[in-house]
């Protein structure tokens, strides 16, 4: 009996350590409520459950959020998240979408009091913090645009950090020093005014601890912290400005960039193509692979040829998602009689 519940508890702790390297509901098809003007998507959030410290006159400010000013629509697969604009009190309220929790402390637009935050201790209650493990190198997504004029452009932050609550401000940048960030990506992207869904792809920069930027983070994030929004400036663009977001994908690059045989490249060598089929001399004195990944988050680890595995050189690429594998049949020329 001992031994089997020794086991159970293993499998229960395995079973938290699941890697989470796409984000819950990238594609917009779960929804907890798809009231018109006040949909929301599961696993994000809006003005609706917004934390409104304003007090006095300036409580009348969180006005905006009695509504997401979001809605369920037909997306560019399935459904998509539409995010627009309001005007309150001839103010305009520019429309957002974040996985994580809205604070209103201050009735000055740039303060620092006013923020969006991973909640990892679920203090309001609103599951605002999205679990996160992975090191994409790009993440990929598509939107479209209905403004009231071409000139705008929207943003998109995601921040992946550790275990800590944090914090993205209006005056956020990509090398903006804050403790706990691992990397980021920043998007901005413009209307192109063709009514047309287009996919935008940005890069992921990482970080050491004093912020400086790195080739590669040994460090695993804890959480995601994106936030997208119809203008990059507070306050900017037009009353009823939509934004309409869809299939959101975290890329794990692992393509390699080279694999060489004996020192040399090896012929016909295509990053996407990963069977090969090389022919020597002598089988007994087979050829050395080498070969490097075009992420530097992903690793490389070479099987090299021999009788014992039908002399078949394996190469797999490791990154945070999984593996990919080149393949090389190694074969004895044949040479034709004269």
């Amino acid at each position: 009996m001992k031994n089997t519940i020794t086991f159970i508890i293993i499998i229960a702790i395995c079973g938290f350590a699941t890697a989470q390297t796409q984000m819950p509901n990238n594609k917009f098809e779960e929804w907890s409520t798809t009231d018109k003007g006040n949909a929301i998507p599961k696993h994000w959030h809006s003005y609706g459950d917004g934390d409104c410290q304003l007090k006095g006159i300036y409580s009348w400010g969180c006005g905006p959020m009695k509504k997401n000013h979001s809605n369920r629509v037909t997306g560019h697969t399935g459904y998509g998240c539409e995010i627009y604009s309001t005007s309150l009190a001839g103010n305009l309220v520019n429309g957002v979408l974040t996985t994580g929790q809205m604070q209103f402390a201050s009735p000055e637009d740039n303060s620092p009091d006013n923020y969006t935050y991973t909640d990892k201790d679920n203090k309001l209650g609103h599951k605002a913090a999205m679990a996160f493990t992975g090191r994409p190198d790009s993440v990929y997504f598509w939107c479209k645009f209905e403004m009231k004029k071409p000139s705008n452009v929207a943003i998109a932050k995601f921040h992946l950090h550790g275990n800590i609550a944090y914090r993205d401000v209006s005056s956020h940048s990509a090398a903006t020093a804050q403790k706990g960030k691992i990397g980021n990506a920043f998007c901005a992207f413009s209307d192109p005014n063709d009514q047309k869904w287009h996919q935008y792809k940005f890069k992921f920069t990482y970080y050491d601890e004093q912020n400086k930027v790195v080739k590669t983070s040994s460090r695993t994030p804890s959480y995601i912290l994106a936030c997208f929004s119809t203008n990059k400036i507070t306050k900017g663009g037009s009353n009823g400005d939509k934004l309409i977001i869809d299939d959101i994908v975290m890329i794990y690059n692992k393509r390699l960039s080279y694999i060489n045989v004996n020192g040399e490249p090896l012929p016909g060598f295509n990053a996407d193509k990963t069977d090969y089929t090389f022919y020597c001399d002598n089988t007994s004195e087979l050829p050395v692979f080498t070969a490097g990944a075009q992420s530097q988050n992903a690793t490389v680890r070479i099987e090299q040829p021999s009788s014992d595995n039908g002399h078949v050189a394996r190469i797999i690429v490791t990154h945070d998602d999984g593996e990919k594998e080149y393949r090389i049949n190694v074969c004895k020329r044949l040479v034709a009689d004269l």
